[in-house]
């Protein structure tokens, strides 16, 4: 099986977008209401993979899943007592339902990882919805610390709560 993180380019985004779909049709099933119509759109995996931002995740040269991997964060986190400087954060990162269960997240995540260490990043931030108990237990199995939560209020009333993580990349 070949596995790689590589930048997003215009011919992946109808893929890209398929899998969002796939996936945020899946966290709807199962009441984790963490996206919406406004966040991530086609609009946003655009403008983030013209600035380079986006990345697929591919299995066998079939996109598997996508992220966003940049050093923009959001002004909720502000009071977030982080511990680690020179940070990258990961934003939107989805991986196919039909891909999951295999531990194919945790690869996902370690090629984010190597990427940012490759980049000279010593830090990886991310946020995760707090209903959504597979990716917290996920990202607390691989090391990422949990500093506080914050409320996103845009998002409907009883689904504003997201952990904030941090991890220290070694080199």
């Amino acid at each position: 099986m070949n596995i790689q993180l590589k930048q997003a380019n215009p011919d992946h985004l109808d893929t890209i977008m398929d899998v969002y779909l796939r996936c945020n049709k899946d966290l709807d099933e199962k009441g984790l209401l963490q996206w919406n119509d406004h966040y991530p759109s086609r609009e946003y995996f655009e403008e983030e993979m013209i600035h380079g931002n986006l990345y697929v995740f591919m299995i066998d040269e079939t996109i598997a899943g996508s992220a966003t991997l940049n050093e923009w964060q959001s002004p909720e986190w502000s009071e977030i007592p982080w511990r680690f400087a020179k940070e990258w954060v990961i934003h939107a990162l989805f991986l196919d339902p039909l891909q999951q269960g295999n531990g194919l997240g945790k690869v996902f995540m370690e090629k984010c990882e190597e990427l940012a260490r490759d980049r000279g990043f010593g830090s990886i931030r991310l946020d995760a919805y707090s209903r959504n108990t597979g990716a917290n237990y996920l990202y607390e199995k691989m090391g990422y610390e949990y500093r506080g939560s914050v409320y996103f209020t845009s998002k409907p009333e009883g689904h504003q709560e997201y952990r904030c993580y941090e991890k220290a990349l070694t080199h």
